[in-house]
């Protein structure tokens, strides 16, 4: 199994294990499957966006990128503007 697992896989993996029969289940794959799935929604999750008074610019909370947009495009963490309106 990769290292790193995409959301999309994540979902998958859930819904394939959750059909097996509860002796079957892998739990290694189980437990990656729904730490993708908490990560990702944690994503989701709009977060205010901070001021970086270095570079007189916005930047996202959770990976420090700057940009414009309601999503990072570095790290895709929902950004919520209305603070700044």
């Amino acid at each position: 199994m990769p290292d790193e697992m995409t959301f999309e896989a994540a979902v998958i993996e859930a819904n394939r294990l959750k059909s097996q029969e509860r002796m079957d289940i892998d739990r290694p794959r189980m437990n990656a499957a729904i730490d993708k799935l908490i990560e990702a929604a944690r994503f989701r999750i709009k977060r205010t966006v901070e001021y970086n008074e270095e570079a007189k610019d916005n930047m996202c909370p959770r990976c420090g990128s700057i940009f414009i947009a309601n999503f990072c495009p570095r790290c895709g963490q929902a950004i919520d503007w209305s603070d700044l309106d």
